[in-house]
């Protein structure tokens, strides 16, 4: 599975009223605009582009089952550009 921007974006999006309702304990007042879709986009980009240039130095080693551990040497995110 490839790591989208847009796809990250959208998902900020709809999570977005959820978020609201639960620190601002009331429903959003509208629903977000083309500005929050903007902000949303340029996060989604701006960590996708930091997790391509770091993603050898992100994930070092994974957990198997029964308490063994793989130690990772070299990681491909699958990032693509919008």
């Amino acid at each position: 599975m490839a790591l989208v921007a847009n796809d990250l974006a959208n998902a900020m999006m709809d999570q977005m009223g959820d978020a609201w309702q639960i620190v601002k304990n009331e429903p959003i007042p509208s629903p977000p605009g083309e500005d929050a879709r903007i902000l949303f986009l340029a996060i989604a980009r701006g960590l996708l582009k930091y997790m391509e240039q770091h993603q050898n130095e992100t994930i070092k080693t994974i957990a198997l089952g029964g308490g063994s551990s793989v130690n990772v040497t070299s990681l491909d995110l699958n990032i693509t550009s919008p």
